[in-house]
């Protein structure tokens, strides 16, 4: 299939910058989800051509193709898109660090142990003495007898 230069050109940035791609199963929808203005047909064929040259892993769930770029696939877009050694797509970036947690966890409240007793107590308390009648119960008839 031809596809424009302008549209493989712009699917090969985005697959880049991301470093994974998400394609709906539908030859027929006009435009990408994500990458507007270029048909959806054209993301499909232009993946599975790096697919069958193995630039990209494929997995495929409830209608949805994803795509992930693999190694020997970085080189190529590089190499495609003049881009120097140094830019890396998004998913190899290590991600931001997370500022620490304060000592008493989640917000302001002190966090609560379970294990200390409280003032919650559990169980029945120790002059609970249950009484079982003998024979019969409710809602299965009666006591049998024997006569």
């Amino acid at each position: 299939m031809l596809i424009p230069k302008k549209n493989r050109v712009a699917i090969y940035s985005q697959l880049f910058k991301d470093g994974v791609c998400v394609v709906k199963k539908d030859s027929m929808l006009k435009e990408h989800l994500e990458m507007k203005e270029i048909p959806n047909l054209h993301v499909m064929q232009t993946m599975k051509s790096l697919r069958s040259r193995e630039y990209v892993r494929e997995t495929f769930s409830w209608q949805y193709y994803y795509y992930y770029l693999t190694d020997e696939g970085i080189e190529y877009l590089r190499s495609y898109l003049n881009l120097p050694s140094t830019v890396k797509p998004t998913t190899l970036n290590p991600p931001p660090r997370q500022p620490a947690r304060s000592a008493l966890g989640r917000g302001d409240r002190p966090r609560r142990s379970y294990g200390d007793g409280g003032d919650k107590k559990m169980g029945p308390g120790g002059d609970f003495r249950p009484s079982y009648r003998e024979g019969g119960g409710f809602g299965r008839g009666g006591p049998i007898r024997k006569d």
